[in-house]
């Protein structure tokens, strides 16, 4: 299987080398460019989340050595009177919206002249949308992974602010490494942080939603998948135990490193299948990614494969990011999941290993809302933040948004037992 090879120019890796410091119109406050996680070093430490993995030197350096198609990375420290309180990852993404959107309704036989020529002018648009985008935060993931700031030293409105700021002053520093920006794009602010995005939304940045992140959040009162069992209906319960028993016939077996090296092609080919099958991809992951992953992050990033008669049809896999268990890329054959409904037993399997470990909350991310809700995922909306550098772009840029929205067409389901006063 050929590896991904990012278009956009690279930069040599020099551990060396000096970052480049900017000034900030805020008085006492300054933040410096680093072009490589293996740059960062005692400041970039000094002022990362403790409780966010993502936002850590081994995790970014193992994205960074394995990166997705067309894409690179700035990591930025913010200071206050030259102490750092603030980070913020950024990645530079080459953004094809008709690679990256298919169209789903395509077989539908065109019903009417009228929807015809809309599918048809639509497909003209999107051919034509092909940027480079500086994005704060991390396409791989869902949830508020784009930057970090110590709020005992700075508020949460200023701190955007600082970041706005930043990005801008970033988007020129990448000019003069001859890597043209079309846009800024803000990924993934909770709606606890909504509030304080309407800075951006005053600063010409238009606000849009894609799927929301499923979450489900674990009693501290569970100890075991019983407990879980337990919790729900008799409706689910049977519905549980349907699953495992069509799933019997799986042996599952967690891979180590040598193992996911040896497997690393059909792990790729798995992916491959389920990715080539979304309707919105924004990036298309290296083969080394997983592998890289594990050798940095040791157990704290787990890979478990399915096998069906000494064959793997599927995987999972899992990063502990502290307190929650983060369900992280997976695949599978598609024949097996109508078989053995392998996906809903992974979703299954990923919380029964969220309880072993003692975690408070399992992220199931974005995407098959409705089955992940009927294993006990609640949505939790998520609020991105666009600004075209083109203002006739910008203005239409609802126009576009929408057409890439995915369609709701799901309807949310609660496996556990109604609660009674």
């Amino acid at each position: 299987m050929p590896q991904a090879i990012p278009i956009l120019p690279s930069v040599p890796k020099a551990p060396g080398q000096a970052p480049k410091k900017y000034q900030l119109s805020k008085p006492g406050f300054h933040f410096s460019i680093f072009s490589s996680a293996h740059q960062l070093a005692h400041d970039w430490q000094a002022a990362q989340p403790d409780q966010n993995i993502f936002l850590q030197p081994p995790y970014l350096q193992a994205v960074e050595d394995n990166p997705p198609k067309r894409m690179r990375f700035s990591y930025l420290v913010f200071y206050k009177n030259d102490a750092p309180i603030g980070v913020a990852y950024c990645q530079v993404s080459n953004f094809r919206v008709d690679d990256s959107v298919k169209d789903s309704t395509t077989n539908d036989g065109y019903p009417c002249m009228i929807k015809a020529l809309t599918r048809f002018f639509k497909k003209l648009v999107v051919s034509q949308l092909d940027h480079n985008l500086l994005v704060c935060g991390n396409l791989l993931l869902t949830g508020e992974h784009g930057f970090y700031f110590d709020y005992g030293q700075i508020n949460k409105a200023a701190a955007f602010e600082l970041v706005e700021e930043a990005l801008i002053r970033t988007q020129d520093f990448l000019g003069e490494q001859k890597v043209d920006i079309d846009g800024i794009f803000i990924k993934d602010v909770s709606e606890e942080h909504r509030a304080t995005g309407k800075i951006l939304v005053d600063k010409k940045f238009r606000e849009f939603t894609f799927h929301p992140n499923m979450v489900l959040e674990i009693p501290a009162g569970w100890t075991t998948f019983d407990d879980y069992m337990k919790a729900i209906s008799s409706k689910y319960r049977v519905r549980a135990k349907r699953a495992f028993r069509m799933a019997e016939e799986l042996e599952i077996r967690e891979l180590n490193e040598a193992q996911i090296i040896t497997y690393k092609s059909r792990l790729y080919e798995l992916y491959q299948e389920i990715a080539d099958g979304a309707d919105f991809n924004m990036v298309v992951l290296h083969e080394n990614y997983m592998p890289d992953l594990k050798r940095q992050l040791g157990d704290d990033f787990k890979i478990f494969a399915y096998y069906r008669n000494g064959e793997m049809v599927g995987y999972r896999t899992t990063l502990n990011n502290h307190h929650e268990l983060e369900a992280h890329f997976l695949g599978f054959e598609q024949d097996c999941n109508k078989d053995c409904q392998i996906y809903l037993n992974m979703l299954y399997d990923t919380l029964r290993q969220a309880i072993a470990e003692g975690k408070k909350r399992v992220i199931y991310a974005r995407t098959a809302m409705e089955i992940k809700s009927s294993v006990g995922a609640e949505p939790f909306e998520m609020y991105c933040y666009i600004r075209a550098n083109n203002r006739l772009m910008n203005k239409i840029l609802p126009s576009v948004l929408e057409y890439l929205r995915p369609p709701a067409d799901w309807v949310p389901r609660s496996p556990f037992k109604e609660k009674t006063d």
